[in-house]
């Protein structure tokens, strides 16, 4: 059913470095990529290539990246831990890794040695932090592997490419999970806070920010976001791809990144929000994947319109968790 509210736009959320903390801003420009800073750097581990997350180590939520566009500059910092400034655009792409991000395999950048030693010694000095708050299964009293920060060329001089719909040349994701974008609704989050302690999980309300979606509305009913294909925001046409499937990463505190005691909102949402877009998999669907079809800029503040629906017979709907997942 739609909203007879206005739709806003209430809140832009760029993550520079995929998996750390975010920032907040006022407007953002819109790129085929989504938003300009959003999510154009990540930590590998430097043998295997393989991307980290907060769902191995739940302390990257403490990294908190600056950036300073008319500067062109990307800042790492964190407590207890010296600045480094690094280029947020290099003039000279470094060395070219191999990358994997889930099952894409990505050439990326080496952003110099100097990234690769700070994210070594912070790993080092928040090996405790991990230990109390594991979020994967992993050995913390071994060595960490070497680390690097690494970047991407813009999809146009083919060598980075990861198409977010093969319906739709031209637009690629980052380094973000799947989509380019991410929306979340405030009044589905209310519902989803509402649900936690009317059921008895906890008492606790959690911000949007764990679900760490790029663009947050306002003015809808809870959910009809599972019924858009295409939304204006501003000038920025998008797609909506579908919902979004939630990993334990929401359940991890994006300012103290202290894992949840009560099990975290995913576990919930697989019971509430199960929408079989994997078959045979319990989706705990939060926020919706999202491609632009546009690029522009955006400001808060600005009007949302629903500019098509999915057709009735084609949305998905939750439906009972498997008994596997619902124990």
């Amino acid at each position: 059913m739609p909203s007879v509210n206005q739709i806003k736009l209430s809140a832009i959320r760029a993550y520079p470095i995929k998996s750390c903390h975010g920032i907040e801003l006022t407007e953002a420009h819109v790129t085929n990529m989504g938003l300009s800073v959003d999510r154009r750097f990540m930590f590998i581990e430097a043998e295997s290539g393989r991307f980290i997350t907060q769902r191995k180590y739940s302390s990257m939520a403490l990294i908190r990246p600056l950036v300073d566009t008319a500067a062109d500059t990307l800042t790492l910092t964190a407590e207890g831990q010296p600045d480094l400034v690094l280029p947020l655009h290099p003039k000279k792409l470094g060395r070219k890794y191999n990358a994997t991000l889930w099952d894409d395999k990505l050439n990326v950048f080496d952003m110099g040695d100097e990234a690769s030693k700070w994210i070594g010694n912070f790993m080092e000095s928040y090996r405790e932090h991990n230990k109390k708050n594991p979020t994967g299964d992993i050995d913390f009293d071994e060595s960490f592997p070497e680390l690097r920060l690494v970047t991407l060329d813009d999809p146009k001089n083919g060598v980075y490419s990861r198409p977010a719909l093969e319906s739709l040349p031209g637009i690629h994701s980052p380094f973000s999970d799947w989509a380019p974008l991410s929306i979340g609704c405030e009044s589905s989050l209310e519902e989803v806070n509402n649900g936690l302690k009317e059921t008895g999980v906890t008492n606790d309300s959690i911000p949007i920010d764990r679900f760490r979606n790029n663009l947050t509305f306002s003015g809808t009913i809870p959910w009809e976001e599972d019924e858009w294909l295409v939304v204006k925001i501003g000038e920025v046409t998008c797609y909506i791809i579908g919902p979004t499937a939630r990993c334990p990463v929401p359940g991890i505190d994006q300012d103290t990144a202290v894992k949840d005691t009560w099990g975290g909102v995913t576990k919930y949402l697989s019971k509430v929000r199960n929408i079989p877009i994997s078959p045979g998999k319990n989706n705990g669907c939060f926020c919706v994947d999202t491609a632009p079809l546009t690029s522009g800029t955006i400001h808060v503040g600005d009007t949302v319109e629903i500019l098509e629906r999915v057709p009735a017979k084609h949305v998905y709907h939750p439906v009972p968790p498997t008994t596997s997942s619902s124990q």
